[in-house]
């Protein structure tokens, strides 16, 4: 049997560029050729090098929500990377294309389509990005991690989202990180470039929840890591981080978790059954992250942003800890969802 090749192109965020990586990888395991596209010098050419999948950079503007200067360059950006992605399928010769979000997976699935190649788009959210929405009317499936009515009914497959967990239950080394496997331990999520509101917000309560003797994991992100990590130097039992490969054993080890609502970080605590406090981010296109958060009512607290202040997160914290939510359902829908997309998208090409 000829061997499949297929293009997969995500980035900009985590939320992309995670389920991108578990596609490719279970790609991989039947036996397929992967190239992934993404843009030049960006998250996703960082993280996905790391996993040794054959990466191609393109160099492609995304498309501000306010007005800018850098919008006028969006248009030859565009073009010049149509033509180049025109090339790279050329060369490749892919059986199929499969878009999973960000700006970056605009210009391959234009390329796709003109080069009559198969599509088919995994999107994370309930409502669905710009990229998808135009895309979609081309795509042969569209496989949603969190179910909605945005897309033909004939195209939607519901899968979940891809994760990269193995549902194992190996716990960190706590001391290696500096805690005390006793202690309670609270998880803070910011996504891979950090939420700086959560940051600011959580910060002042430090001291109290570590005189609780409450044990803190922080991922304060790429781009505020510096000034918060400076502000927590010298305390106990604490663990801060930028960005790790290690988050199964820390959603193991945790009894809380605090993050914003992107879809990819809710599959996870879902995944886990892990109570969680949710901040969903104001300024997310159409509120998604609002209607991504009620997906996991059952298991969460959803604070409104403009309603949280270091007091009430606190007082969350210890409700919530306190008093766990009981007889959360397990869900093993988004582990098994890398392998239900593969096996769909290997029988329609």
């Amino acid at each position: 049997m000829k061997q499949k090749k297929i293009i997969i192109s995500a980035g900009g965020t985590g939320g992309h560029i995670t389920p991108a990586i578990a596609l490719a990888k279970e790609f991989l395991k039947q036996n397929c050729q992967i190239l992934y596209i993404g843009n030049k010098n960006s998250l996703e050419e960082s993280i996905v090098t790391s996993e040794n999948i054959k990466f191609k950079a393109i160099d492609v503007q995304k498309l501000y929500r306010k007005l800018t200067f850098k919008h006028l360059l969006f248009p030859s950006k565009f073009i010049r990377s149509v033509i180049k992605v025109l090339h790279i399928f050329k060369e490749f010769k892919p059986d199929a294309f499969i878009g999973i979000g960000g700006f970056v997976s605009g210009p391959a699935a234009l390329a796709a389509s003109l080069r009559k190649v198969p599509i088919f788009l995994q999107e994370q959210n309930s409502i669905p990005g710009l990229t998808n929405r135009l895309i979609g009317k081309k795509a042969e499936n569209i496989f949603l991690g969190i179910n909605n009515n945005e897309f033909p009914a004939e195209k939607v497959i519901f899968s979940g989202n891809p994760v990269l967990l193995q549902d194992h239950k190996e716990k960190i080394a706590y001391q290696e990180y500096g805690l005390n496997p006793h202690n309670k331990t609270i998880l803070i999520l910011g996504g891979s470039q950090g939420s700086y509101f959560i940051n600011k917000s959580f910060e002042p309560i430090v001291d109290e929840l570590l005189s609780n003797n409450l044990n803190i994991i922080w991922q304060l992100g790429n781009y505020s890591y510096q000034e918060f990590s400076e502000k927590l130097h010298g305390k106990q039992s604490v663990y801060a981080f930028a960005y790790t490969k290690e988050i199964e054993k820390i959603y193991n080890s945790s009894n809380l978790v605090i993050a914003r609502a992107g879809a990819l970080t809710l599959a996870e605590i879902e995944t886990k059954r892990i109570p969680a406090i949710l901040i969903p981010l104001p300024t997310a296109a159409k509120n998604h992250q609002v209607h991504n958060a009620l997906a996991l009512k059952k298991q969460a607290i959803i604070l409104p942003q403009n309603q949280v202040t270091s007091q009430s997160l606190l007082e969350n914290i210890i409700k919530i800890l306190q008093k766990p939510p009981q007889n959360i359902p397990y869900c093993s829908r988004h582990l098994n969802a890398a392998n239900m997309i593969v096996k769909n998208v290997l029988r329609r090409i």
